[in-house]
């Protein structure tokens, strides 16, 4: 079955999306991974959105909390091993690497609480439920494919060290983006998903 997810983004600067990009086509060519790449480069405010309301709807729901949105600093914490094996750049803390991002982690629960009441459950593979979704903000560029195949977790990790790319220390937030995917949602969804930009809002 063929369904339609929604997810609303914080979409990094420019550079900092280039090296995203640059980091998640290397390991594609290099070890076939897949899932990160799939998605454009993002920090997920709320994914994987299953929902009756219709794309004017959404927007209409979030209008009124992009409006009470300024542009605030993100602070890249360089590349991090998480605990399920996966790599990102972790974003989600404030400048002294200590405590979380607080404005970004306003903006995280302001989207949560417009769109929860949109929100219909379901029961999707390796995807945690809007209702149980823990705010945490990151860029990930090597995730599902190495939750079902850790064989490579540490070559992988090796690779990205030697990369000759650094991302931004920071950026400034203020692009949020609706997007539309699709994809079967029952098994390795990542390997045949497309998605489609909807919508997005400038906080400046």
């Amino acid at each position: 079955m063929t369904d339609i997810r929604y997810g609303i983004f914080l979409r990094p600067d420019p550079a900092t999306c280039w090296t995203v990009t640059q980091v998640t086509l290397a390991l594609n060519k290099q070890f076939g991974l897949v899932s990160a790449g799939a998605f454009p480069p993002h920090a997920t405010l709320i994914g994987n959105l299953c929902t009756r309301a219709t794309e004017a709807e959404l927007i209409s729901a979030l209008d009124p909390v992009f409006e009470n949105v300024g542009p605030f600093p993100v602070y890249n914490s360089g590349i991090s091993r998480t605990g399920s094996d996966t790599y990102e750049y972790g974003i989600n803390l404030d400048a002294s690497g200590t405590r979380p991002n607080e404005p970004l982690g306003r903006v995280a629960a302001a989207v949560a609480k417009a769109v929860a009441p949109l929100s219909v459950p379901v029961d999707d593979y390796l995807v945690t439920p809007v209702a149980d979704y823990s705010f945490a903000a990151h860029l990930g560029l090597a995730a599902h494919d190495l939750l079902v195949d850790d064989r490579l977790t540490d070559e992988v990790g090796e690779f990205l060290a030697g990369l000759p790319l650094q991302a931004p220390a920071s950026f400034v937030a203020r692009w949020y983006s609706l997007f539309e995917f699709r994809a079967d949602w029952s098994g390795r969804w990542w390997q045949n998903m497309s998605w489609r930009h909807l919508h997005s809002w400038d906080v400046t």
